[in-house]
């Protein structure tokens, strides 16, 4: 059967859309309460780092998530689990909203990553369903730049929300919005892994999938290079309360504008990215920008002694930029490596994404000071280290240009078509 086109399931851009909704779970539940830690804390009787570490586990639970769902979304479609996850996340932020013990609040948080995680590892499989190539690339930076929306606009609404009605309005959100996901996706969202492409094999096979993949380099160093990029967004995410509000002192609307100024620059890189595929392939770009990542990164490190709003949002809004130019190449070329394996390939590297992230978070919130310094370093060392991956691996890496399948030209017409370009 051939790949299913835009014509036959539904317009590309719709499903686009869709999937960024569903996709958007993880930053709103991430951003969007870390301007009320400290009301949270003070509600739950939490002792200190109790709320970092509840951030923490959720990128554990986002890790683990996408190992399951992988295999589960490459036996029984896209469709059905994805429904499961949505529903899942809801009953969480239920639930969230009337605990009143720390270690149950921290454990919920944990389930709630769960669910949110299907929309990740569906939308990524979905696009590798539908394109290949370039095509793909272009098309999972349009959906990254969408879910970016998130973190744009998420902390700036936890500060009003937590302001004006307090820290439970903010869950309160997080639950009509899963709520409006679930229902987009269960009336637009078409099925795009038909019945004769899923697999048949037992299900703890899957694990010789992951180690098949684990062990192909044109799959692990992207794949990588992706999960170490993406750590230095979270350890943004993770310091940015204490960096903004504890060394900076800004209020809590204030911080969510700091915040959603510098998570703009992952759209505007977004955008600027989808214009560089149309001319350069996906490993020219990646290899002429992370350089450029570790560069502006030192000069983060250099000025992170100060306590001038102006003089260190400027080169970590450049720093967070570089991840909005590199992160969705990364994926693009570790899943089509694993093109046949969608599913699992999606999996595990959501898994690998949130793995790292979750070790570098721990560590950041670990070394909170009076300082930028540790939000430096875990923006400079993760950027280091994946420039180093791609440096050293990217050999292994195929240097032509996969095939584009015959049905992108007239995807982007449908989407011009629906942008009134």
């Amino acid at each position: 059967m051939n790949k299913a086109t835009p014509q036959s399931t539904s317009n590309t851009l719709t499903i686009v859309v869709v999937l960024a909704v569903l996709s958007i779970f993880p930053p709103l539940a991430t951003d969007m309460y870390l301007s009320a830690f400290g009301d949270i804390q003070t509600y739950l009787s939490a002792p200190d780092g109790a709320l970092e570490l509840s951030l923490s586990v959720f990128f554990l639970g986002l890790c683990m998530g996408q190992l399951l769902f992988g295999p589960l979304i490459d036996r029984f479609g896209r469709k059905g689990p994805l429904l499961a996850g949505a529903a899942l996340f809801c009953l969480a932020t239920v639930l969230l909203l009337f605990t009143r013990s720390t270690s149950m609040f921290i454990g919920l948080r944990f389930i709630q990553a769960l669910g949110a995680c299907g929309g990740m590892v569906v939308g990524r499989a979905v696009v590798t369903d539908l394109y290949e190539g370039t095509a793909a690339a272009r098309t999972m930076t349009l959906l990254v730049m969408l879910m970016t929306l998130g973190p744009v606009v998420s902390p700036l609404l936890g500060g009003i929300l937590v302001t004006q009605f307090g820290w439970k309005a903010v869950f309160v959100t997080m639950l009509a919005i899963g709520a409006l996901a679930l229902v987009l996706a269960l009336t637009l969202l078409p099925e795009t892994l038909p019945v004769s492409k899923r697999l048949r094999t037992p299900f703890l096979d899957v694990f010789s999938d992951y180690w098949k993949l684990l062990t192909s380099r044109p799959f692990v160093v992207p794949a990588l290079v992706s999960s170490f990029v993406q750590a230095a967004m979270f350890s943004f995410i993770t310091a940015s309360a204490s960096v903004f509000q504890g060394v900076l002192g800004l209020g809590k609307i204030e911080y969510g504008l700091a915040f959603g100024f510098v998570a703009l620059g992952l759209v505007v890189a977004s955008f600027v990215n989808n214009r560089l595929l149309v001319k350069l392939e996906v490993k020219t770009v990646v290899s002429a920008v992370l350089p450029l990542f570790v560069a502006i990164s030192f000069v983060l490190l250099l000025v992170s002694g100060t306590h001038q709003l102006l003089v260190l949002i400027i080169p970590l809004w450049f720093s967070i930029a570089m991840v909005g130019l590199l992160s969705a190449n990364g994926t693009s070329i570790a899943m089509e490596a694993a093109r046949g394996q969608s599913g699992v390939g999606s999996a595990l590297v959501g898994a690998m994404q949130f793995g790292v992230a979750f070790v570098c978070s721990a560590i950041v919130a670990a070394a909170i000071s009076s300082s930028a310094l540790p939000l430096a370093l875990g923006i400079l060392i993760p950027a280091a280290i994946a420039f180093l991956l791609w440096h050293f691996g990217s050999a292994s890496l195929t240097s032509e240009r996969p095939a584009e399948t015959p049905n992108f030209d007239q995807s982007q017409a449908t989407m011009k078509a629906h942008d009134g370009e």
